[in-house]
């Protein structure tokens, strides 16, 4: 038996890579943009509470299927299926400024966000047996395979990855467009030998960013907002993860003045692989379209919004499929 342990040790130690980017994480608040991807920003100083909820009751692998692996035995090659329950809990912090100066006639602008994460993991290992294995050995290798869910699973709250961007932002009467570029540091906390960390690890992202959108005098608001992400090697892990597209799309419908309403999405698409210390040869692309209403209202004043919105993941490859829920909070602070 413990020739049978440590060969089922040593097959399952790789399985943490089994998801995209490290641990399936990526730097990026799905769905965090809303109305405001297609209204104006005038100079001035910006402030923006969010609160996402984030739940996933199913891990998909690079077929699009339940994440699995295999595992080499005493008993053969046997199927480890492996499932889990994530949650978590963000609130961000973003704070704005748009100045007075012109480039290009686009107006300079700066922005920081820092999020507040707050996860739990539960992640669950069962394995496929032979017809006819005697319960007592059955019931050890689910045993170990408890052992090493547990060691993958866990709780952790603290501080996130801080993004600072700066951007030019143009504006027209009935369009948008902004160019910027996002820089993302490894402020959040992060611990190679822990399961669940607020951070994603101890590496830098470079992202550029575009924003357009266009809106109709009939009250038919569309606006996009794309990111790139390019990252640095973990240096805890020696694992760079790869690069992958962000985008963030938005139809609305303008009732009046005061509320808006419409449909709300995100997608990702990796690029190109991760590589590192037990990385899959396929290199784990990740992939994710998510889709939902959203609804939201501006004062009469225009010094402060909120907005509600609930998006559901499908079309996933190497991540958790879950729906995301967000709260938001904007406000004028000047």
């Amino acid at each position: 038996m413990k020739k049978y342990t440590l060969a089922l040790l040593a097959a399952l130690a790789p399985m943490g890579s089994a998801l995209a980017t490290e641990n399936g994480q990526l730097r990026a608040l799905l769905g965090a943009p809303s109305y405001e991807l297609a209204t104006p920003q005038f100079p001035g100083w910006y402030g923006q509470l969010w609160l996402q909820h984030y739940s996933a009751r199913r891990l998909k692998g690079d077929d699009g299927q339940a994440l699995q692996t295999q595992a080499a035995t005493p008993l053969g090659t046997l199927p480890v299926q492996i499932q889990g329950e994530i949650e978590a809990d963000v609130f961000v912090a973003r704070g704005t400024w748009v100045t007075e100066k012109l480039v290009a006639d686009g107006r300079l602008g700066f922005s920081a966000t820092l999020p507040l994460v707050r996860q739990r993991n539960d992640i669950h290992l069962s394995a496929t047996l032979p017809a006819g294995v005697p319960a007592g050995a059955a019931a050890a290798v689910q045993n170990l395979l408890d052992q090493q869910g547990a060691q993958r699973s866990g709780s952790k709250s603290g501080q996130g990855d801080l993004d600072l961007a700066g951007f030019v932002d143009w504006q027209q009467d009935d369009s948008r467009l902004v160019l910027g570029l996002s820089v993302v540091a490894p402020t959040g906390a992060y611990d190679a030998q822990r399961a669940v960390n607020p951070g994603a690890g101890k590496f830098w992202t470079v992202r550029p960013l575009v924003l357009a959108s266009k809106v109709w005098e009939n009250g038919l608001e569309l606006g996009l907002r794309a990111t790139y992400s390019v990252n640095t090697r973990n240096t805890d892990t020696d694992v760079r993860s790869g690069q992958y597209l962000h985008a963030d799309y938005a139809a609305m419908y303008r009732v009046n003045d005061a509320w808006r309403l419409g449909l709300q999405g995100y997608l990702v698409e990796q690029t190109t692989n991760d590589n590192g210390p037990g990385v899959a040869a396929g290199g784990n692309k990740a992939r994710v379209r998510a889709l939902g209403p959203m609804l939201a209202y501006v004062s009469e004043d225009g010094v402060w919004s909120a907005d509600v919105k609930v998006l559901k993941e499908f079309a996933v490859r190497n991540r958790p499929q879950g729906t995301t829920t967000w709260v938001r909070l904007n406000l004028r602070l000047d």
